[in-house]
């Protein structure tokens, strides 16, 4: 505290704790959809390991049917679950 001539002056640190609430609600926010978005990241991998593991034991034939070269094909199921392409 500071007195300058019988006036008293105070650290003012306005808007702070407002911005530390703020920060912290952000934050326990996207804590909150931490579980979710792992689950969801799973299970999308999950699904491209099936997916390519099938189109890796498509015959031939049924992938000319599809208008997939047998070419495009191994190299699609050989890009790892966790790569989009």
């Amino acid at each position: 505290m500071i007195d300058i001539q019988n006036q008293t002056l105070q650290p003012r640190h306005i808007g702070a704790p407002r911005v530390l609430a703020r920060v912290f609600e952000g934050l326990a926010a996207e804590l909150a959809r931490l579980p979710r978005t792992l689950v969801d990241t799973l299970l999308t991998w999950q699904r491209r390991a099936e997916e390519r593991d099938r189109l890796a034991t498509l015959d031939p034939r049924l992938l000319s049917d599809m208008g997939i070269s047998e070419a495009a094909a191994a190299r699609e199921a050989a890009i790892p679950f966790w790569r989009l392409k």
